[in-house]
C-alpha cells in the first residue's frame, strides 16, 4: 500500500507539470489534462498561468524533462512533459476541479523567489492536501519541492502519512512530433 500512496504523490507531482494543456493520451504516458487519475485524482498543474494580469509564470511552451525525487522512493524517477498553451482563463498552479472532484482550497502566492501553492481536493472518497513552494525562471527551469497527504476512509491509516516530493525540471526545445501538449512520458 505504501508503494501505492508513493505513486500517488509522484503521479500528482507529475500531474501537476502538464494539466491544462492535456489532450487525448497515448500509450505508455500519463495524461495530463487536469483530468483526474485513478491513482493521483487531486493533482494541480503550474503548466498554465491565469488570466488575471497578476497570474503566476508558467513554463514555456515545449518538451521539459523532470527529475522527481519522493522521501520514501528509493531513486529518482524520469519523466518529460509536453507543455502546450494555457487554457484560456485557467491557473495552472490550481486548474478547474474535474468531474466528481471538489477542491476546498487552491491557493497561489506571489513570494520573493516564486510561488507558495496549497491545494485541498477530495474525489472517490480521498483528500488530497498538498502544500509547496515553485521557483526558477519557467523559460529554461523550475523546481517544485512539495508536502502531499492522502486521508480517507478508503486509505489505511498506516498509509496517511505526509509524502515529500521535488521536482527539477529542465526545458529541451519543441515537443516531438508523438507527443502533444500535456502527454507524459515516463524514463
Amino acid at each position: 500500500m505504501r508503494k501505492t500512496v508513493t505513486f500517488a504523490c509522484v503521479a500528482a507531482s507529475v500531474l501537476l507539470l502538464g494539466a491544462c494543456s492535456g489532450n487525448k493520451s497515448d500509450s505508455g504516458s500519463v495524461e495530463g489534462n487536469g483530468a483526474a487519475s485513478a491513482d493521483a485524482s487531486s493533482a494541480a498543474s503550474p503548466s498554465a498561468p491565469s488570466a488575471d494580469a497578476g497570474a503566476p509564470a508558467s513554463p514555456k511552451q515545449g518538451l521539459w524533462e523532470m527529475k522527481i525525487t519522493a522521501a520514501s522512493a528509493p531513486q529518482p524517477q524520469l519523466m518529460t512533459v509536453c507543455v502546450g498553451a494555457p487554457a484560456p482563463g485557467t491557473n495552472g498552479f490550481a486548474p478547474p476541479p474535474s468531474a466528481g472532484q471538489t477542491c476546498t482550497k487552491n491557493a497561489v502566492t506571489k513570494t520573493a523567489t516564486g510561488y507558495d501553492i496549497e491545494s485541498e481536493c477530495t474525489s472517490n472518497g480521498m483528500t488530497m492536501a498538498s502544500k509547496g513552494t515553485v521557483s526558477g525562471d519557467f523559460s529554461s527551469d523550475y523546481k517544485i519541492d512539495m508536502s502531499s497527504k492522502i486521508s480517507g476512509a478508503n486509505i489505511p491509516p498506516a498509509a496517511q502519512q505526509e509524502m515529500k516530493t521535488s521536482i527539477e525540471a529542465h526545458y529541451k526545445g519543441a515537443c516531438p512530433a508523438d507527443m502533444k501538449p500535456g502527454q507524459v512520458k515516463r524514463g
